[in-house]
């Protein structure tokens, strides 16, 4: 509203004109009465006299004040124009959409802010209806809004919904709406818009990031949980429910050789994989590290074994993770749920059953089985051992000498693990091995040997020069080799020491090096790099002759049931002519007499170790020993 001009001065003073002349009526009646000798003269002269002065006074004083009443409402009038002004530029230079629509939805005025929120220029939405820019999901719930407050004037309702940009994308918007159809400067629906989406946004992100991993987009621990609680509470009404724990094996050396990154990366790729083998109603979470689980909802026994299948394989196919090719292989623990079944007792359950499945090396899925709680219980014990062990510096590693014969010169040694127990004292591979076998622990244990291993001899090498063992010998376990990265794992060993690869052998067992696939290519690789393999207790296998024509090694060492004397003098002489066939070196183990010795040296044997030239010894020991004259290492100890 603007404000009105003013009325001019000639005809607001009108009534008072009409005033004068009212009075100058009565005063020219008192002049005839007075003429007529009706009114004495100066009785009259005086009356209008008087009478003509308090008119004339009443009048000024009148027009003064009705001048100042006209100039207060002017002021008043040009005053509620500045505040239209001020509003109209409030609504036009709001952030906030103003809009007005009428009765059937139409838009009759919308802000300008209209173009920033939504990319839209004012004049070509007037006109239109806004509900045809709103997400179909959201229409009927502003209906009903809008028509709870369009049969009571002046009500209004407050919502939120999402509006098309002009973009394509969808901007959400908290609308406060106001039935104002009965205003007649209003006369329909005035609703104030404001832009929500940012924050609705961060809302969402927040919750997101609540209920799933970081990392691989999955579910967390929480929602699995959640998740599980409500498929325990349907499989009461009969839904089948299958839960699957899976843990990869052998994780941790990918963050130990080629860093956390690309461990990181290798964990998402995983896990796409693992969600494109599930069907999309299925739940696969990632419960922390290298630790996912997956839930069938419908879906048991040999349907959820086929689906298990195809992950492993989909696993196996090498994956590029920042240059390096690298094959998963994952343990995977199944139960089945039954009605009433408490949810943390089934995962508690899927753990004992993937524990079992890494006991079979890994690479397998097991179902649980009633009476696999006291296994596991043992497993748990002995990992807790083990791991606190490795974590306290409590594994040391003694040395035995490997000798020239006949002289007994130190040519090179094996690497033994002990474990210094704080209870029991120093205990030997036997008390311990068994069950870093059993529970996997071997692979953690391994890699700290060769790492240990490879430390000393280039110590040794150090300190003592040409006298240094000319070889150290480490014994790699089934499950070691099985891994993709174990042969990466003995380069980066190799580069941290500084030791040269021809200065290490790995020693395996015949079983172990019959296991081809991974194996057969890790003993490939090892090679190429220079390491030299060395077939540990030779001759106690089925596939001997055949093993040795398929795996090239450099060493094979007799097996202590074949020393002669007592030992027979045919097998161990046999075993040398197979290995002078192959151009390999032949050595000798538990050699634990004078008399073994000399008749090794007659069959013409050149290697020898037992206990007949030095038991395992302790680093230091054996830097003292190597300083003696070389017939010491040929007196037992």
């Amino acid at each position: 509203m603007t404000a009105q001009p003013r009325t001019p001065v000639r005809y607001r003073r009108l009534p008072l004109i009409l005033r004068a002349v009212a009075v100058a009526g009565a005063a020219w009646l008192l002049l005839v009465y007075t003429a007529n000798g009706v009114v004495p003269l100066g009785v009259a002269t005086a009356a209008g006299a008087a009478l003509t002065v308090l008119v004339i006074a009443r009048q000024l004083r009148s027009l003064r004040r009705n001048d100042q009443v006209l100039e207060r409402l002017d002021f008043n009038m040009l005053e509620l124009g500045h505040q239209e002004q001020r509003f109209r530029l409030l609504v036009q230079n709001s952030t906030d959409v103003v809009t007005i629509t009428d009765a059937d939805g139409r838009l009759a005025y919308v802000s300008p802010a209209v173009r920033r929120v939504l990319g839209s220029d004012p004049a070509t939405v007037i006109g239109t209806n806004l509900v045809h820019r709103m997400h179909p999901d959201d229409r009927n719930a502003v209906a009903g809004h809008m028509s709870r407050i369009a049969v009571y004037p002046g009500a209004t309702t407050t919502y939120r919904v999402r509006v098309a940009h002009a973009d394509g994308s969808y901007r959400t918007l908290e609308v406060i709406s106001a039935n104002l159809v009965d205003e007649p400067g209003v006369a329909g629906i005035v609703s104030n818009c404001r832009d929500v989406t940012e924050t609705v946004e961060a809302h969402e992100r927040l919750s997101y990031e609540a209920t799933h991993d970081v990392l691989t987009g999955l579910a967390n621990r929480a929602l699995f949980a959640e998740r599980l609680e409500a498929a325990v509470a349907r499989r009461e009404r009969g839904q089948r429910l299958s839960i699957v724990l899976v843990d990869l094996d052998d994780f941790k050396t990918v963050n130990d050789t080629l860093g956390h990154a690309c461990g990181d990366e290798l964990l998402i790729a995983v896990a796409e994989r693992m969600r494109a083998g599930v069907r999309p109603t299925d739940t696969v979470a990632r419960l922390g590290g290298d630790e996912f689980a997956i839930l069938f909802e419908g879906l048991g026994g040999r349907d959820v074994d086929r689906v298990l299948e195809r992950i492993t394989e989909a696993l196996a196919v090498p994956m590029e993770v920042e240059g390096h090719l690298l094959a998963v292989r994952a343990s995977f623990g199944v139960v089945d749920g039954r009605g009433g079944d408490d949810a943390g007792n089934l995962l508690r359950q899927a753990d004992i059953a993937m524990y079992e499945a890494k006991e079979r090396g890994g690479g397998h899925f097991q179902r649980y089985r009633p009476g696999s709680e006291a296994r596991g219980a043992e497993r748990r014990r002995i990992t807790t051992a083990l791991t606190n062990a490795l974590e306290r510096d409590e594994l040391v590693l003694h040395y035995q000498p490997v000798v020239a014969l006949p002289e007994g010169r130190l040519t090179g040694v094996e690497a033994l693990v002990r474990w210094a127990h704080p209870d029991r004292g120093l205990l030997g591979p036997g008390e311990f091995i068994p069950g870093a076998e059993l529970t996997g622990m071997i692979v953690p244990i391994g890699r700290w040997v060769l790492r240990e291993a490879c430390r000393q001899a280039a110590a040794w090498i150090a300190e003592l020069g040409d006298q240094a063992p000319g070889s150290m010998s480490v014994n790699a376990s089934a499950r070691q080799l099985q891994d993709a990265s174990f042969a990466s794992d003995v380069a980066a060993v190799l580069r941290e020491t500084g030791l040269a690869p021809g200065r290490l052998t790995i020693e395996i067992t015949e079983s172990t090096a019959v296991g081809g696939g991974a194996t057969a290519e890790t003993l490939r690789t090892l090679r190429a790099m220079g390491v030299r393999l060395s077939l540990d207790d030779f001759g106690t296998g089925a596939s001997t002759l055949s093993l040795l024509a398929n795996c090239p090694v450099d060493q094979i060492k007799l097996d202590r049931s074949f020393a002669p004397v007592p030992g027979p003098d045919a097998i161990a002489g046999a075993v040398l002519q197979i290995a002078r066939a192959m151009g390999v070196e032949a050595v000798a183990e538990g050699v634990e007499t004078l008399a073994q010795a000399e008749k090794l040296g007659d069959l013409g044997y050149v290697r020898a170790q037992g206990f007949h030239f030095a038991r395992p010894m302790a680093p230091e020991q054996l830097a003292a020993a190597i300083m003696m004259p070389a017939e010491c290492l040929a007196t037992p100890s």
